[in-house]
């Protein structure tokens, strides 16, 4: 888990090779000529360095716009990188702290990243930087004590752990140094200020910070805000910084943001080629689809003035999910025609990626597999281990027979290298356009030698081409905000523009209500059912809408709550809630894992005890999706 090999050579294969520290006579087998054994004692400038005739060896040659990227993060305390998708941001970024550690310019670096990129961030460490120490802290809390005292050069570790092991101690792990370098990849993980996670990651103390992402903006403004406020380096004794919407917000973008686009600097990459496809419904499909729609918005109109946001979305995702199959005979015109083109391609050798975003057996991810089950598919979704996921990347990146892969759109869409693949096919359309183009990007990038096709779908006549509409609002938004450095506040998706879909008007606003803080409740005093009930209210403030299991056959779980997300997915947590006075243990999580119901789309685990949780049920719950929330936690959902 833990690469050890000497501090930085020249030259030299791992473990053998002079250090920076301590330079010793090298052995005649590994002699360098005298000019590069004097370049590198007289640091030579970061230009040499990337050279390929430089006194540092690189596993390939660098591109003109990676040199010039690894030379602007080296350079610059502040740096947003947000290059297209598939020019190796990554790279660069491990390029730029080699740099750093052969000039002796800093001491630490934590790198952070969803927990599925990991291994692939340890991968080009060892290829790019192999002799950079690097500490992977990942696993049960005992493992990571030790992990974050290794002496290494980079800490590599998830949002998700630092979420864990960064507390209100000043002497926890990630707070306990001012660190040389903080790495957010995929930065747009902070992109909601008031999550647990952009709030920690903007509090890491560092003298420089760089944040990698292809989309700094996904939807609004405000995310970008976010981000941005992460940019910066942060010393002891000062407080993160608040961004606003504004010409401050601009011209902070202006000074920090680094961006090419593949067209820009890869005039020979293959080119992309997207075909925006709209079809009509079939028969059956079109029958349940209007009775749906007909039925859904007298429902809508019935419910007056206490309509809610919602119960729109509850009904977009129904007819959604009617546009993928029809719920009685299981027809779909999208599936036809990618069975069709499957045929063709794949006669002549091709491979493609089909991403959707529900991974159920009935609209989604499973439903496809069992349709394409004659070409022996792999399934990424969400809902495998990280292990699964791993085996499945590796056995389609190694093996030209399997020429099909179904990826769920938010656990495939970011990070995966999949050049072996020429024809992407979105089998349904995300409310983003950015989410969309990450995914399509893990073909069109470096090493493709084909054209990517990409095929996105909408079906005539319905929700997806209103929806369509708002895709392409949106895309002007990123354009001109990321694209052209400028800001535009008038592009919006309001709930305005979600009731007009379906030609209702939002209930008047009738004021808010000020809050008032409540005084932190005192767990101990209340009964098992006083808590239940406690988090019963918190979650629907928060617009859950929750339920109590009978007490009688509960099956390890006392509440229900179920919430239709931001992109119109119902959400369904299962909870078990246990108000102990000592660190709940890993039976109550596999308790509840045994307890839930198998192959239901959005459906998640929760365990919910204020005096937290041992870490071997911190480490078992990861492994397997069950979320486990403590007093913080519960703190976070009474504001």
């Amino acid at each position: 888990m833990l690469a050890r090999s000497p501090a930085p050579t020249v030259r030299a294969t791992a473990g053998r090779g002079p250090t920076a520290a301590t330079t010793q006579p090298p052995t005649t087998e590994d002699a360098l000529p005298l000019w590069k054994r004097l370049a590198y004692v007289l640091q030579p400038p970061a230009e040499l360095l990337l050279s390929p005739q430089g006194p540092l060896e690189w596993p390939a040659e660098l591109f003109p716009f990676q040199r010039v990227g690894i030379q602007a993060l080296y350079e610059r305390e502040a740096l947003l990188l947000a290059d297209d998708m598939g020019l190796g941001k990554t790279i660069q970024a491990i390029g730029a702290l080699r740099l750093l550690f052969h000039h002796r310019r800093n001491d630490s670096a934590l790198v952070l990243a969803r927990t599925s990129l990991l291994s692939q961030w340890r991968k080009e460490f060892h290829k790019w930087a192999p002799e950079l120490r690097v500490s992977l802290v990942h696993g049960r809390a005992d493992e990571r004590a030790w992990l974050w005292n290794a002496e290494a050069h980079v800490f590599l570790t998830s949002y998700e752990t630092l979420r864990s092991d960064f507390t209100q101690n000043p002497a926890s792990p990630p707070r306990r140094r001012e660190w040389g370098v903080v790495v957010l990849d995929e930065a747009q993980a902070t992109k909601n200020r008031d999550t647990e996670v952009s709030r920690k990651c903007k509090q890491l103390l560092r003298q420089r910070a760089w944040a990698l992402t292809g989309t700094p903006l996904e939807n609004t403004v405000e995310e970008l805000a976010s981000v941005l406020e992460f940019v910066r380096p942060l010393h002891e004794g000062e407080s993160p910084p608040a961004l606003l919407p504004g010409p401050a917000l601009l011209q902070r973008h202006q000074a920090v943001q680094v961006r090419r686009k593949k067209t820009d600097v890869l005039p020979d990459l293959p080119p992309k080629i997207v075909s925006s496809l709209s079809l009509p419904l079939r028969a059956a499909q079109r029958e349940s689809y209007d009775r749906a729609e007909r039925e859904g918005i007298i429902h809508l109109r019935e419910k007056g003035k206490t309509i809610r946001i919602q119960h729109v979305l509850e009904l977009i995702t129904r007819l959604k999910q009617i546009c993928n199959f029809c719920p009685s005979t299981k027809q779909s015109a999208k599936l036809d025609d990618v069975r069709n083109r499957l045929e063709t391609l794949t006669a002549e050798g091709h491979r493609a990626i089909v991403f959707s975003q529900f991974t159920d057996d009935v609209y989604g991810c499973e439903a496809l597999a069992q349709a394409f089950a004659s070409y022996r598919p792999l399934v990424y979704t969400g809902e495998l281990s990280i292990a699964e996921r791993d085996k499945a990347i590796r056995e389609f990146k190694e093996n030209p027979d399997r020429q099909l892969l179904i990826l769920s759109l938010r656990a495939g869409g970011q990070g995966l290298n999949l050049q072996e693949a020429s024809y992407v096919f979105h089998f349904d359309r995300w409310w983003n356009p950015a989410v969309e183009h990450q995914a399509e990007d893990r073909s069109h990038r470096l090493g493709q030698t084909f054209p990517v096709n990409v095929y996105k779908y909408t079906s005539e006549g319905t929700i997806e081409e209103r929806i369509e509409q708002v895709l392409r609002a949106k895309q002007l938004l990123f354009d001109e905000l990321v694209d052209d450095v400028s800001i535009d506040l008038g592009s919006r998706l309001t709930q305005e523009d979600l009731f007009a879909l379906f030609d209702l008007r939002p209930p008047p606003n009738r004021g808010a209500t000020p809050s008032v803080k409540e005084p932190a409740p005192h767990y101990r005093a209340m009964s098992g059912e006083d808590f239940e009930q406690y988090l019963k209210q918190l979650l629907e403030r928060k617009g859950w809408r929750t339920e109590t299991t009978p007490r009688t056959r509960d099956a390890g779980m006392d509440l229900v709550a179920r919430r239709t997300d931001e992109v119109g997915a119902e959400v369904t947590l299962y909870i078990q809630c246990k108000n102990l006075s000592s660190p709940c243990g890993v039976e109550v999580a596999r308790e509840l894992n045994g307890a839930m119901p198998r192959h239901h789309p959005g459906a998640r685990g929760v365990v919910v005890c204020p005096s937290g949780f041992s870490g071997d049920a911190v480490s078992w719950a990861k492994e397997r999706g069950i979320l486990l929330w403590d007093r913080e936690r519960l703190f976070e959902l009474s504001r």
